[in-house]
């Protein structure tokens, strides 16, 4: 019984996957495989984001939306696109103003989640040198949706 559970360990930490970029420099590829992920979404979109101003992504949270898939946004500054996908059913916008956000996660149908130092800014992600990352590593991406989950918690919705 040892061995099998090593076995499937070592598996499950070999089949998954990690994908870094450093930005701006692979900042294409990195859109590329978030959107791809976004575009694949069955149920649930959460995007923690201090502040997001991001055509290409609001585009695709639109379409996945509209797919019927629930978008959480939880987000410091309600300007730009959070105000813009507030009119969309199925899209919750929650403000957190308890303590201040330095980071972007997306968590794609508890499958994937991406991270992004700061906002989630086009001008940003093009200037800025920083690191993103992609990964399906299911226990990673557990911790990180407990964690939204406690921002949530200490959230107000936008819309009452």
């Amino acid at each position: 019984m040892i061995k099998l559970l090593t076995l499937f360990l070592t598996l499950s930490i070999v089949n998954a996957q990690t994908l870094t970029f450093l930005l701006p420099d692979e900042k294409s590829g990195f859109e590329h495989e978030l959107m791809s992920h976004l575009k694949k979404a069955h149920t649930q979109i959460i995007l923690l984001t201090p502040s997001l101003n991001h055509p290409a992504l609001r585009r695709q949270l639109i379409q996945s939306v509209s797919k019927g898939v629930k978008l959480t946004l939880i987000t410091q500054n309600p300007s730009a696109d959070p105000l813009q996908l507030v009119a969309y059913s199925g899209v919750e916008l929650y403000l957190y103003r308890a303590r201040s956000l330095s980071d972007t996660l997306i968590l794609i149908d508890d499958e994937i989640v991406c991270h992004v130092s700061g906002g989630f800014n086009d001008e940003e992600l093009s200037q800025k040198s920083q690191n993103a990352l992609c990964s399906d590593d299911s226990d990673f991406i557990l911790s990180l949706h407990q964690n939204a989950n406690r921002i949530l918690t200490r959230s107000k919705p936008y819309l009452k």
